[in-house]
């Protein structure tokens, strides 16, 4: 009854009626089944009732047209099991129009790079760039590359690893702990992979964008290691006596000391952004960030409000991965205030809810972006999850192209 009051309400389209009304068919005859005992019918028709019901919900869910669609897809090859062709075909078969694939980390590329160590199997797989540009082309899906910015990742070749631990271009915590895998972002070896690592792609290829994530450092313990004494003390023009622990205690060695860290961040980002534009003038610049900025630009360096005023960005993804829809609303608020007009598309944690795959928690968290005009959203993470829940999305949510 309560399902019934709210499509119309909603409403409610003949085909999610129909389907309803096969629902309440199936719940009456699973009752019937239980007062007969007959359990195992009785949970088989209680199921197809369930399931009818979710459909006939998703149907009457409201699509919108215009919008930005888009999922961040980790693995560097789509979805298991399926070529780049097949994973970009289905997600544009349900109405999502762009992805951000995760094609390069700090140490290692899925494509011939000549600027990061190229992975195995690429000689094996191929350009992975290359593929999943031309099944964007073909199916009409916009294709922004993700790098994972500093951070080496578990698939970097160690040998490359040991060599940055090496030359001393790693990261170490305020208690002197290497990070061996976190490049050290005041590095000016580290800026220049960095940023020549994203150029390249925009050289290369014809994508609509690049996109940062992990552009910022791990956490306010870091980095304090012996090259970030060195430069910090330049930049001050003084040494800081009692190293690490005076960062702490003066207030402002501390103020300094988080603005500095910041510098060494938003330089990559503006310089990117600068020449990108210049090879590629249509090229579009966005982020992964951290939801609450005004914490965040002090704790990891992170000052993306800065840097959609200064058009560094073209739009940023906040990663706002929390199962209550009032938290997700009161995040998407704040977030549109701090992208001073660049648009902002929040990202939306799908396979970090437990339990994962849940279509109606994502329906109800694009209605908040919708409801809040965000003009789009970005989906965590286009796996078995995606797979999952797009057939219900494209029922009524995204049956818009």
């Amino acid at each position: 009854g309560d399902l019934r009051r709210a499509l119309a309400a909603a409403g409610g389209s003949s085909r999610a009626m129909t389907v309803l009304r096969d629902s309440e068919k199936q719940v009456a005859a699973a009752r019937k089944a239980l007062a007969s005992k007959d359990y195992v019918t009785a949970i088989d028709r209680a199921g197809t009732a369930r399931e009818s019901a979710l459909r006939a919900w998703c149907m009457s869910r409201p699509s919108a047209a215009g919008e930005f669609r888009a999922f961040w897809c980790h693995s560097a090859f789509g979805l298991a099991g399926k070529s780049w062709d097949e994973s970009i075909a289905f997600l544009a078969e349900h109405g999502f129009n762009a992805i951000l694939p995760n094609m390069l980390w700090g140490g290692v590329a899925y494509y011939p790079s000549h600027v990061l160590p190229v992975h195995p199997s690429v000689a094996e797989k191929g350009d992975q760039v290359a593929q999943c540009l031309a099944a964007c082309r073909k199916y009409g899906v916009a294709c922004h590359i993700w790098k994972v910015d500093w951070n080496m990742g578990s698939r970097t070749d160690p040998s490359f690893v040991q060599n940055m631990v090496a030359a001393k271009r790693v990261q170490k915590s305020f208690d002197g702990k290497m990070r061996e895998r976190w490049l050290c972002p005041s590095h000016p070896a580290n800026q220049a992979l960095e940023i020549a690592a994203m150029l390249e792609l925009v050289h290369n290829y014809d994508v609509d964008g690049i996109h940062f994530d992990y552009i910022r450092y791990p956490g306010h313990t870091f980095c304090f290691c012996d090259g970030c004494r060195q430069r910090f003390e330049k930049s001050l023009g003084r040494t800081v006596t009692n190293w690490p622990q005076d960062i702490r205690d003066d207030p402002d060695l501390h103020r300094a000391w988080l603005d500095w860290r910041r510098k060494n961040i938003t330089t990559v980002v503006a310089t990117v952004s600068k020449q990108a534009r210049k090879i590629r003038p249509d090229i579009k610049i966005s982020a992964a960030v951290f939801r609450n900025w005004p914490v965040d630009r002090d704790g990891v360096g992170q000052d993306w409000k800065l840097w959609c005023e200064k058009g560094y960005l073209d739009f940023v993804c906040p990663m706002d991965y929390t199962d209550s829809n009032q938290t997700f609303k009161n995040f998407v608020a704040n977030q549109l205030e701090w992208a001073s007009g660049k648009p902002c598309y929040p990202g939306i944690g799908l396979s970090v809810w437990r339990p994962s795959a849940d279509p109606v928690k994502l329906i109800q968290q694009i209605g908040i972006c919708r409801q809040a005009k965000t003009g789009g959203f970005t989906v965590f993470n286009y796996d078995a999850n995606a797979e999952a829940v797009l057939p219900y999305l494209s029922l009524g949510t995204t049956a818009t192209r």
